[in-house]
């Protein structure tokens, strides 16, 4: 039950690699862009079990970078990021962050 909601990959190469390359990103991007680390955005991305969760990660991480920084370099952030799903969720073809 706790799955509903979530979506699959859209292919099989979502790997371990993968995952870690947007885990990475994420992380260094509130390491680069917030003035403190904020552990509320942090530890989930960090424990993060798959794609979906990092995909659900991202308005968090964007409210953190825009609440140390501006909310400009936080949507530019966020399209960086974004970039990085396409191919691997099917949710990213479809963002609203795609199209800003």
């Amino acid at each position: 039950m706790a799955l509903l909601g979530r979506e699959e990959a859209e292919t099989t190469d979502t790997s371990d690699a993968v995952l870690e390359h947007i885990r990475l990103a994420m992380l260094s991007a509130i390491e680069v862009h917030c003035d403190t680390q904020d552990i509320a955005v942090y530890k989930p991305i960090r424990y993060a079990r798959d794609l979906s969760a990092l995909w659900f990660m991202r308005p968090h991480l964007m409210q953190a970078i825009a609440a140390s920084r501006s909310e400009a370099i936080a949507i530019e952030v966020l399209h960086q990021i974004t970039d990085l799903f396409k191919g691997h969720l099917a949710s990213a073809n479809a963002s609203r962050f795609g199209s800003l």
